[in-house]
C-alpha cells in the first residue's frame, strides 16, 4: 500500500506543478494585459485633457493686451476706430467654465476690470449700466480683488527701462519670432516661441493712455495724447497660481517702461470638472477608472468612488497648470472578476484533479484490499476445508484397516467424529453458498408470521450437541411475554444467523475462563430481540465497524490461532438487512454480546 501512496502522490505533483505554473502565467498575463489596457485608456484621457487645456489657453493667449481695457482700437477698412472690448460684458461667454472675470494690475498695483471701467470715460459708460447691474459688477470686482490678495498676485512695478534697450534688429527678430542666438538653426527654444510682441498704433496708444491715467480734465487728456506714440509691447506667456478653490491665470505685459499684469480668475473645481465631464466624454461613475487632481500639498478634486487600490497613471497637466497632477486609479473590481474567474476555474481544475486522484486511489486501495481479503479468504477456506477432510479421511482409513481390532466404543467415536466433521464441512460450504447468493442478490427471503420462541427452540434442539462437543454449556433465557408472540420473519435467515453467531462464540472463546454460551429472547418495549453472549476476549473498540466487512478478521491471517473464514458477521448483517432486522454488537466485559432486533410489534 505504501508503494501505491508514493505512486499517486507522484502523479498528483507531476500534474499539479505544471498546472499551477500555467495558471500563474495566465494570471500574470491577464494582470499585465488589463493594466496595459487601462494605462492606454488613461493616457488617452490625459492627452485629451491636456489638449483641451492648451486649446482653452490658446484663446486667451492670443487676446490682445488692449482687450483688458474697456476701450480698444480695431482695424477697419480705411483705418482704425475705437470700440468696446469683448470683455466689457458681465458675465462674458467664455471657454472657461467657472470664469469669474478678467483683471489688469497697473504699474502702481491698482486693480482694473474691463467690465467695471473707471475714470472719466468709465463714468460715461457706467451711466448706461443700471444700479442693480453695477452692484453685481462691483461685487465681482471685490471678489477678484480678495482672491488676488489671498493668492499674493500683485504688480511688483518692475520697469523695463532698468534693462538694456534692445537693438532695432533684435526687436525685429522678436516680432518675427526669431532669436539671434539661434540664427541659422531650424529649432528655437520653448521660451522664444512662448513670448510674443505687438506693435501698437498711435490711436491705440491714445486710448490706452487715456484710460490707464484716469484723467478727468481736458488738459490732462491732451497731455496723454501728446505722450502717445507707436511702440512695441512684449507679452509673456501665462502663469498660474491656485489654491483649493480658485486659479488665477496671469501674464506680464511690458509696454515701454511700464509693467502691467493681466489675467483672469477661474473657479478651479468647476473648470476641472468641466474638463472631465464635458470635454473628454469620460464619466467616472460609469467607467472602470477613478480620476483625481492633486498638487504637492493637497488633493483638489476626485471623480468616481474612492474604492481604488492601484494608481495606474500620474502626469502633470500642461503649463501653466503643470503644478497640478492628473491621477488615475484602477478600482478594486476592475479586473477582479476576470482574475477571480481564472483563479476559480484553476481551483476547480485542481479540486477535480485531486478528487479524481483520491477517488481512483480509494478505488485502487479498495480493490487491493479486497483482493488481499479474497486471498486470505481462499487461504482460510482451504484451511477450513482441509481440517475436516483430513479428520474424516484419517477416521475412514482407521476404520478400513483396524475395523476388526477396534472395540465398539472406538468404532462409535470414529463414526461420531466423521459425522461431526461432515456437519462442520457442510456448514462451511453452506456459508460460502449463502454468501454467494447474498452477493448475487439470489437469496429469496421467505418472510411470514412465526414465533421467535419456536425458532429458538428448534435451534437449541439442533445445535446443543455441537456446543457440548466443543466443551461449552448452553444457557437459554426467555421472557414469558415473548413465548406467544408472532412476528413477520424469515425462519431460515434467523436459523442461519444464530448458527453463525454461536460458531463465532465457540471459535473465539476457546481460551475463555467460563466456557458458556448464553442465548436470550427479550421483549424491549415495542420490539423483540435475540442476544448471543460469550465470555471470550470481545472485540477491540477500533475494530467494531470493520468486523462486518467481507473476509475481515481481527487476527492476522498468517499468525491467527482461531478457525474461520471471515464471512460470518458479514453474512449475518446482510441477512438482517434482507429480513428487516438490525444487528448490534457490544463488549459485555467479559465477552461479546450480539443483539438481533426483530421488526417492531406494530408492523
Amino acid at each position: 500500500m505504501r508503494k501505491i501512496h508514493v505512486i499517486f502522490a507522484a502523479i498528483f505533483f507531476v500534474i499539479t506543478i505544471p498546472l499551477v505554473v500555467l495558471l500563474y502565467q495566465a494570471y500574470s498575463q491577464l494582470e499585465l494585459g488589463t493594466n496595459s489596457l487601462y494605462q492606454g485608456h488613461a493616457m488617452f484621457v490625459a492627452n485629451t485633457l491636456n489638449q483641451q487645456i492648451a486649446k482653452d489657453l490658446a484663446i486667451e493667449d492670443k487676446r490682445s493686451y488692449s482687450e483688458y481695457g474697456f476701450i480698444r482700437t480695431v482695424q477697419v477698412i480705411g483705418g482704425e476706430e475705437n470700440t468696446l472690448s469683448e470683455l466689457v460684458d458681465s458675465p462674458i461667454t467664455s471657454q472657461y467654465t467657472g470664469l469669474i472675470g478678467h483683471f489688469q494690475l497697473t504699474p502702481d498695483n491698482s486693480l482694473r476690470t474691463p467690465f467695471l471701467p473707471e475714470g472719466r470715460f468709465g463714468e460715461i459708460l457706467l451711466e448706461q449700466i443700471s444700479p442693480t447691474e453695477r452692484t453685481k459688477r462691483e461685487e465681482v470686482r471685490f471678489k477678484i480683488n480678495n482672491i488676488l490678495d489671498e493668492l499674493g498676485v500683485k504688480n511688483e512695478g518692475i520697469e523695463a527701462n532698468a534693462q538694456p534697450r534692445d537693438s532695432v534688429e533684435s526687436v525685429i527678430d522678436r516680432v518675427y519670432k526669431r532669436d539671434p542666438k539661434l540664427h541659422g538653426k531650424k529649432k528655437q527654444t520653448q521660451e522664444a516661441r512662448a513670448k510674443r510682441f505687438e506693435q501698437t498704433s498711435e490711436m491705440e496708444a491714445i486710448a490706452f493712455n487715456a484710460e490707464a491715467a484716469r484723467y478727468t480734465d481736458t488738459d490732462s487728456l491732451s497731455q496723454a495724447m501728446d505722450l502717445s506714440h507707436s511702440q512695441e509691447v512684449e507679452i509673456e506667456p501665462f502663469e498660474a497660481v491656485f489654491d483649493k478653490n480658485y486659479i488665477v491665470f496671469r501674464r506680464n505685459v511690458r509696454r515701454g517702461s511700464e509693467l502691467y499684469v493681466q489675467g483672469f480668475v477661474v473657479d478651479l473645481r468647476a473648470y476641472l470638472s468641466s474638463l472631465v465631464k464635458n470635454e473628454t466624454q469620460f464619466y467616472p461613475l460609469e467607467k472602470d477608472l477613478g480620476l483625481g487632481f492633486s498638487s504637492k500639498d493637497m488633493d483638489i478634486l476626485q471623480f468616481g468612488t474612492s474604492n481604488v487600490t492601484t494608481k495606474i497613471l500620474s502626469v502633470p497637466l500642461l503649463p501653466p497648470l503643470n503644478n497640478i497632477s492628473l491621477n488615475m486609479y484602477m478600482k478594486k473590481s476592475d479586473n477582479f472578476n476576470s482574475s477571480a474567474l481564472l483563479l476559480f476555474l484553476g481551483f476547480v481544475v485542481l479540486f477535480v484533479l485531486a478528487a479524481g486522484l483520491v477517488a481512483v486511489y480509494r478505488l485502487t486501495q479498495s480493490e487491493v484490499s479486497l483482493a488481499k481479503k479474497r486471498q486470505d479468504f481462499i487461504s482460510a477456506v482451504s484451511h477450513e476445508l482441509k481440517t475436516p477432510l483430513t479428520a474424516i479421511k484419517m477416521r475412514a482409513e482407521l476404520l478400513q484397516t483396524s475395523s476388526n481390532k477396534m472395540t465398539d466404543e472406538k468404532r462409535m467415536r470414529s463414526y461420531d467424529q466423521i459425522a461431526s466433521e461432515s456437519d462442520r464441512l457442510t456448514r462451511l460450504i453452506q456459508n460460502v453458498l449463502n454468501l454467494s447468493k447474498l452477493d448475487g442478490n439470489r437469496w429469496v427471503a421467505n418472510i411470514k408470521r412465526d414465533r421467535p420462541k419456536g425458532v429458538l427452540d428448534d435451534f437449541v434442539t439442533m445445535y446443543t450437541k455441537n456446543i457440548e462437543d466443543h466443551g461449552f454449556s448452553l444457557t437459554v433465557s426467555c421472557d414469558t411475554e415473548v413465548e406467544s408472540i408472532q412476528l413477520m420473519m424469515d425462519r431460515d435467515a434467523v436459523m442461519q444467523i444464530l448458527t453463525n453467531l454461536v460458531d463465532n462464540s465457540l471459535k473465539f472463546s476457546v481460551k475463555a475462563e467460563y466456557k458458556m454460551i448464553v442465548i436470550e429472547l427479550r421483549l424491549d418495549m415495542d420490539h423483540v430481540y435475540l442476544a448471543v453472549r460469550d465470555y471470550g476476549p470481545g472485540i477491540p473498540q477500533s475494530e467494531m465497524k470493520k468486523v462486518f466487512q467481507e473476509f475481515y478478521r481481527v487476527e492476522n491471517e498468517m499468525t491467527r490461532t482461531t478457525q474461520g473464514t471471515g464471512i460470518g458477521l458479514s453474512m449475518v448483517k446482510k441477512l438482517c438487512a434482507l429480513s428487516n432486522m438490525k444487528i448490534e454488537i457490544e463488549n459485555a466485559n467479559p465477552g461479546l454480546r450480539t443483539k438481533i432486533h426483530f421488526p417492531p410489534l406494530s408492523i
